[in-house]
């Protein structure tokens, strides 16, 4: 199908519209903005259209009419505000440029995902990722059915399924195109928010620019090193044009450490690489909130709104946000009251009601999802096993470098006796990193460690300064960064000494913070990310007057550069072959029968229950159910294990209950099991005959079951009524 160029055009044109009716009440909101909250009307818009959706369809069911529905009611919302308070001047040329970098980023990762779009069962979470956007567009109300355990619902965050399923039902485009379009739109949102929010607190567009490229694309500095070892070896050339994207998120052992271009390029369409977007849309309200003069608040409602969304989302966000936004509002609060240099009770009053009516904004908006969703995992201490400084280093090197020049220049603003004191720590976590490096580099230890604390000596004193600056600091932007400076400490520190517990950790004691330190760590990129596009703006005298630290700085981002180049590369093939937007083309390639099979149940309407081999986790199984939405008895069981953890009885039981189903010779029990779980397909198709052989017993009792579809080897069998 190629690159599907009438697919990209109403995909991108939908984005416009959504954005533009969206603008009035985006510009409204952000009145104390640069760009009057241009840069945000489209993420804004899609969690407005996705919100009133769901809270429409929870009333009157989900469907198209209920999607347009919330369009008409955010435009009515618009207009009324355009009536009422009238248009505002934009500039001209900030908006065209604006939306020529919007385009651009699309397009291009746009290509970028023609060159691997494939939605795979392994190397990822696709598979999953593809099964609950096509269950959603199946789906008539919320919560929405569990495609991978029938007659159950969804016990995972599915706000971002929902926004793509909107998209997808909006522009009519086939699922499988759509998934590699909504990537490639994550991308381009998550870099203009980015983008936005450099421009807005820096003034200029360049430095803007930077700091979408520090959020979005700049990768840690082990793609350096990769490099590095390439060029050690036999067929430079031909090793650098396969690069291994995969190794930079493989940092910290037994950990995940994504960062946002690994999981643009990655291409899983997964809530933790969706909310990236509206994290940015957070941290742009909240720097709209901290330019304020006086509390508004409709501010403050919407931000409890947008803050809310991350727990449906990518429910990991919620907290971290949060407590940033009690931060801001707090720091603002204080800015506001101390210009009459007397805080009174109307202070605490004000400051605790504006706190409170967030959070309470950011539960009660979303109660429908709490009474229907309960996590039952609890947080446990760290026993051992803590980060390393140099993969720490590794890591976040390049932000560290400009976080703590920044920090250590306010330090000595307001007192040079504690500069000098708080050069002591980090210099010494200097020289464990060294000692750490050498000994890795030199195959003395795989994870160096001096000591399992070693990260605080990097870490305290940064949290400390950080607060010192912002007690002293009289500029808002700065306090701004220093609080979110303050927030990815935070952040961090978490990581090493508490863990969410899942099955992954009760499985194998090792992986106990692989889940906590993924999902967190990558909030503290986007997070510092910010804040080092603002540091080199404010520093960008240092290029010139202090030129080691200038050109350490170069080296570091340079550094940081090649990631995303050889990556890219790397994971695109090259760019050989016809680009393709369609991941599941290579399904009719590689599973024709199976692919036939799909194309059959497509045309089935409803979600009757189909029956398939149990998931065996990333491998090629339950594909109709991918494919289709359809839902099956038990899908990928490790991933229910996980959602569901501690529970498992009941996945176990369906395991075990489809395994006797294919196997078992006894027609009267077969036939108990499948209405039991009220199945209306019995599916054999390639992972079924690998692992059971033949159908037999379907195919000899055509007086219960019907045979509906045959192709090759592959046999549809329809359960008949009583």
């Amino acid at each position: 199908m190629g690159l599907n160029l009438f697919d990209i055009a109403i995909w991108w044109l939908v984005l416009e519209i959504i954005g533009f009716i969206t603008l009035p009440f985006s510009c409204y909101l952000c009145r104390n903005l640069k760009d009057s909250g241009y840069c945000i009307s489209k993420p804004f818009g899609l969690l407005l259209l996705t919100y009133i959706g769901w809270i429409i369809s929870i009333a009157v069911g989900y469907s198209y009419i209920s999607i347009m529905l919330s369009l008409v009611v955010i435009a009515a919302f618009s207009f009324l505000i355009y009536i009422k308070k009238g248009f505002v001047h934009f500039e001209k040329k900030y908006i065209i440029k604006f939306e020529i970098i919007f385009l651009l980023a699309f397009l291009i990762f746009a290509l970028i995902r023609a060159y691997s779009p494939d939605i795979y069962w392994t190397g990822g979470e696709k598979f999953m990722d593809m099964t609950f956007i096509n269950s959603m567009l199946r789906t008539t109300g919320f919560p929405p059915p569990d495609p991978w355990m029938s007659g159950t619902v969804t016990y995972y965050y599915y706000f971002g399924y929902l926004v793509v399923s909107n998209l997808i039902n909006i522009t009519g485009i086939l699922p499988s195109i759509a998934f590699n379009l909504a990537t490639a739109s994550f991308f381009a949102l998550s870099f203009t928010t980015a983008f936005g929010i450099g421009f807005n607190i820096t003034g200029r567009i360049k430095y803007g620019i930077l700091t979408a490229f520090f959020v979005t694309i700049a990768g840690n500095l082990v793609g350096f090193f990769q490099l590095a070892d390439i060029f050690r070896k036999e067929n430079a050339l031909n090793n650098m044009l396969s690069f291994n994207y995969w190794t930079s998120s493989r940092v910290i052992p037994d950990t995940i450490n994504e960062f946002p271009y690994f999981s643009f390029l990655q291409g899983d369409l997964h809530p933790h690489m969706i909310s990236i977007t509206f994290q940015l849309l957070v941290i742009l309200l909240l720097l709209n909130i901290m330019k304020s003069n006086s509390i508004d608040w409709r501010s403050i409602l919407v931000l409890g709104l947008s803050v809310g969304f991350l727990y449906p989302l990518n429910t990991w966000d919620y907290p971290v946000y949060l407590i940033l936004a009690i931060m801001v509002i707090g720091c603002n609060q204080i800015f506001i009251y101390s210009k009459n240099h007397r805080i009174k009770m109307k202070f605490y009053l004000i400051s605790f009601a504006s706190i409170a009516a967030m959070a309470a904004a950011s539960y009660l908006l979303y109660l429908p999802y709490h009474l229907s969703y309960k996590i039952d995992k609890t947080i446990s201490l760290v026993p051992s096993g803590r980060t390393s400084l140099i993969f720490y280093m590794a890591v976040y090197g390049l932000f560290l470098f400009l976080i703590y020049t920044f920090v250590l220049r306010n330090t000595w603003n307001f007192n040079k006796n504690i500069f000098k004191l708080s050069l002591i720590l980090p210099g010494i976590a200097a020289l464990i990193t060294l000692f750490e490096a050498r000994q890795f580099i030199f195959n003395i230890a795989t994870n160096p460690k001096t000591n399992d604390y070693e990260l605080l000596i990097l870490l305290i004193p940064l949290l400390v300064l950080s607060v010192l600056s912002i007690l002293k600091e009289k500029d808002k932007n700065n306090v701004f960064i220093l609080i979110l400076i303050l927030t990815g400490v935070f952040t961090s520190l978490f990581c090493e000494f508490f863990y969410i517990q899942d099955a992954l950790g009760s499985g194998n004691p090792i992986y106990i913070r692989l889940n906590t330190v993924f999902k967190m760590y990558l909030q503290n990129w986007v997070i510092w990310g910010i804040c080092a596009g603002y540091i080199v703006f404010c520093l960008r005298d240092y290029f010139n007057s202090k030129k080691a630290w200038g050109i350490a700085a170069v080296a570091l981002i340079l550094l940081v550069s090649i990631y995303p180049v050889f990556a890219t590369i790397g994971k695109s093939g090259s760019f050989r072959g016809v680009p393709e937007l369609d991941g599941m083309a290579y399904v009719k390639k590689e599973h024709p029968q199976d692919y036939q099979a799909i194309l059959w149940f497509r045309n089935i309407t409803g979600q009757p229950v189909i029956l398939q081999a149990p998931g065996e986790l990333y491998e090629w199984n339950t594909a109709i159910t991918t494919f289709t939405g359809l839902p099956t008895v038990i899908g990928w069981a490790g991933h229910e294990l996980n959602w569901r953890f501690p529970k498992r009885s009941e996945i176990d039981l369906r395991w075990s209950d489809v395994d006797k189903i294919y196997t078992s010779g006894d027609i009267t029990e077969v036939d108990g099991l499948l209405r039991k779980y009220n199945v209306s397909y019995v599916y054999f198709g390639e992972a079924e005959a690998e692992r059971f052989r033949n159908p037999g017993l379907f195919e000899g009792h055509p007086e219960v079951f019907e045979k509906v579809f045959e192709y090759g080897d592959v046999r549809v069998f329809k359960l008949k009524k009583n």
